[in-house]
C-alpha cells in the first residue's frame, strides 16, 4: 500500500490543530506513546504499528470521529465494514496492510539516514557520503566524508537493509547527545521489525564491529557511549609483572590450579570463591566472548554475558580487554597491573590472565582492585 503514509498524514492533519482543537500531544498522551514518537509517524521517519493505529482509532472514536480508519484506507478495508466497526478483524486486516506495506516498501532496497548533531533524521537517498558532501560543500574526492562527519561533528549513520538488519556507525570518541538520543527512540520505536543490529565504530582509522541481538540493546549500548565520551579519560597502562610476584592469596591459589591442573581451572575459580572478582572469555578466532562477568566488578552480567566483547559500550576498554585474552591464548599464564578507565570510572588494579589448555580453551582473568573513582560528567 504505497499511498499509506500520505494517507495516514492527510487524515490526521484534518483532525489535528488549527483544523480541529485535537493536539498531537494529547493523541500521545492518550496511547501511551511521546509526542516525539507519534510526530515521527506523522512524517514517515519511523512506521506506525497496527496497534498503535487502532488505539489512535479508539482516541477518535471516543471524541465522537468514528470514521479515522476508512478514511485512512479508503476502500481497502472489508466489505461491510461500518463506520463505528473498530473490531478485532479490523485490527487484523489493519496488522495485514502494514505488514504488506513495510515489506513491499523494502524489497531490494536499503535506505541511509544520518541523525545530526541538531538530532534532526536526515534522508541520504544516494549515500551518507554524497549526503556530507552535499551539505558541507566539500568536495569530491576529500576523503572518507561519512568517517569525516561523525569523527567531527559526531553524526550518527544509519543504514536499514532490505534484509531487516541494521547497521549503525558512529565514532567511537565523540557522539552527538542529541544525535544519539534520537537514534535510540528509533530504534525503541522500530524495535519490533528490526531482528538484529550491527554497530560499526570508528577507532583510530580503523572500524570495530559489534553486535547486538536486538535493537533495544544497541539503544542501551549508544546511550551509554554518548556519556561515555563526555568524560575525560585515561589511556590504558598495562604494567607487566613477574608471576612469581604474585601476593594475593586468591591469586596465588588460582595460579597454583593453573600450573598443577590447568583444565579444572575454571572450575576451581568457582569452588574457591573466585567468581566474584574472575571474568570467563571464550575465544573464536579473533572474537572474545564473555561467558562470565565477576559478580562484584560493578558490571551488569545480563548486559555482557554471551556477548562479543566489543559489543561493549567502552570500545577503548573492549579492544584492551580484546588484545590481553588473545594474547594470553597465545603466549600463557600473564600478570599486570592495569591504569585506565571504564565507563564511567577510573580504575587501577591487578589482573591475573590463564588459559585452559586445547584449542577451546577458555580464558580466565582475575582481579584485584586497588584504586576506583567515579568521574562526574
Amino acid at each position: 500500500m504505497e499511498d499509506f503514509q500520505s494517507r495516514f498524514r492527510e487524515t490526521l492533519r484534518r483532525r489535528l490543530y488549527p483544523n480541529a482543537s485535537l493536539h498531537l500531544k494529547e493523541i500521545a498522551g492518550a496511547i501511551g506513546r511521546s509526542e516525539n514518537t507519534v510526530t515521527r509517524w506523522w512524517r514517515g521517519e519511523t512506521r506506525i504499528t497496527a496497534e498503535d493505529l487502532h488505539r489512535i482509532a479508539q482516541v477518535l472514536a471516543r471524541r465522537g470521529d468514528r470514521q479515522f480508519l476508512q478514511d485512512v484506507f479508503a476502500d481497502l478495508l472489508p466489505v461491510g465494514t461500518s463506520a463505528g466497526g473498530i473490531e478485532e478483524s479490523v485490527l487484523a486486516f489493519a496488522r495485514a496492510v502494514l505488514a504488506e506495506a513495510g515489506q513491499s516498501s523494502r524489497v531490494g532496497r536499503d535506505s541511509n539516514v544520518w541523525f545530526t548533531a541538531d538530532g534532526l533524521l536526515a534522508v541520504a537517498p544516494l549515500g551518507h557520503a554524497d549526503y556530507v558532501r552535499r551539505v558541507l560543500r566539500l568536495p569530491e574526492g576529500a576523503g572518507d566524508l561519512a568517517a569525516y562527519a561523525m569523527r567531527v561533528l559526531g553524526w550518527i549513520a544509519i543504514t536499514d537493509r532490505a534484509d531487516g538488519v541494521v547497521v549503525i556507525r558512529h565514532d567511537g570518541r565523540r557522539v552527538a547527545p542529541l544525535a544519539a538520543e534520537r537514534i535510540c527512540e528509533w530504534l525503541d520505536d522500530c524495535a519490533d521489525r528490526i531482528p538484529q543490529v550491527r554497530r560499526a565504530i570508528h577507532m583510530e582509522g580503523r572500524w570495530i564491529e559489534a553486535h547486538h541481538p536486538e535493537a533495544r540493546a544497541a539503544a542501551a549500548a549508544i546511550a551509554k557511549v554518548a556519556f561515555i565520551v563526555r568524560i575525560p579519560r585515561r589511556a590504558w597502562i598495562i604494567n607487566p609483572l613477574p608471576l612469581d610476584s604474585i601476593t594475593d592469596a586468591r591469586l596465588a591459589d588460582l595460579l597454583r590450579t593453573h600450573y598443577q591442573a590447568p583444565d579444572k581451572l575454571v572450575h576451581a575459580a568457582a569452588d574457591m570463591g573466585a567468581f566474584t572478582t574472575s571474568n570467563v572469555f571464550g575465544v573464536s578466532g579473533d572474537d572474545v566472548i564473555s561467558h562470565h562477568i565477576g559478580t562484584s566488578l560493578g558490571f551488569d552480567p545480563s548486559t555482557f554475558e554471551g556477548l562479543n566483547v566489543l559489543s561493549r559500550p567502552d570500545t577503548d576498554y573492549a579492544l584492551m580487554v580484546q588484545a590481553r585474552v588473545l594474547r594470553t591464548r597465545r603466549e600463557g599464564a600473564n600478570y599486570n597491573e592495569l591504569i585506565g578507565t571504564i565507563d564511567d570510572r577510573n580504575v587501577r588494579y591487578l589482573n591475573l590472565a590463564m588459559p585452559e589448555p586445547g584449542p577451546m580453551g577458555r580464558v580466565l582473568t582475575s582481579s584485584v582492585v586497588l584504586e576506583i573513582e567515579r568521574i562526574a560528567a
